[in-house]
């Protein structure tokens, strides 16, 4: 039985728990981007078990995750499972989920989640490299439960409605390029909403905005700021150390 492990990452947390996943299942797996099937009107999924892996933005899911998973279509009455990375707590993700994949003819199995250092708000440089450290071990503390098909049963908890950010994409954070860019692109290569144009030599970012904070953090010139949010509008940059500029790039490749 192969599991098919569906990713979003932004800075990297996502994509490596979804290679960890990858490693320590003793079945094979493929790994594949939310963002690679971002413009596709259907997406058939054949496989019986079925990974989600994704970080929670203000408590619920990426915008792009839910425009997604509307657009799939779930073949084999699949065993899914979240992994979903976080900085505080998890909250109400797993019914979520459950209730958007209901509208596919589909149910969440199994609701884990990963401490993981955060990208939008700050972490402490000790919280930072406790959760790295401590990644692997955590994700290989989940194993057991997804080999063993462990079920949750969500249909005993209230629905909940989708968040802002979760519902729509919008620049809620008034994200911006300052004088400091160069117009070198590298926000438009790593933008999973192509969003982000340039024009005389400065990044003109638009509407369509998922807040993943990609642009944020990859900008080598750190031009990139929240107007919106002065008490973090500079915060430091961060991106997960085994996790390379091109990896984020390679997240839009469609086959």
């Amino acid at each position: 039985m192969k599991t098919g492990l569906y990713y979003f990452s932004a800075t990297g947390n996502c994509l490596t728990t979804a290679k960890i996943l990858a490693e320590e299942l003793p079945n094979d797996c493929d790994i594949i981007s939310f963002a690679s099937l971002k413009n596709k009107d259907q997406i058939n999924v054949d496989y019986q078990q079925i990974g989600f892996i994704f970080p929670i933005y203000y408590g619920d899911m990426p915008y792009l995750v839910r425009q997604v998973i509307e657009k799939m279509n779930f073949n084999n009455n699949p065993y899914v499972f979240l992994v979903a990375t976080y900085r505080g707590h998890p909250g109400d993700i797993g019914k979520r989920l459950d209730d958007l994949l209901k509208t596919r003819k589909a149910a969440l199995s199994l609701n884990v989640g990963v401490s993981m250092p955060g990208n939008s708000y700050l972490s402490t440089k000790e919280e930072m490299n406790e959760a790295l450290h401590n990644q692997r071990k955590n994700i290989q503390g989940l194993i057991s439960k997804i080999v063993n098909q462990e079920k949750e049963d969500f249909s005993k908890l209230a629905s909940v409605e989708p968040s802002v950010v979760g519902l729509k994409a919008y620049n809620m954070r008034g994200i911006k390029a300052d004088d400091k860019c160069i117009g070198c692109g590298i926000c438009t290569r790593v933008c999973p909403m192509d969003n982000i144009k340039v024009e005389n030599n400065h990044a003109i970012i638009g509407d369509n905005c998922i807040t993943c904070l990609a642009c944020f953090h990859w900008c080598p010139k750190e031009a990139i700021y929240m107007s919106k949010e002065k008490d973090i509008e500079r915060r430091f940059k961060y991106h997960h150390p085994d996790v390379t500029l091109q990896d984020i790039i390679a997240q839009k490749k469609t086959d």
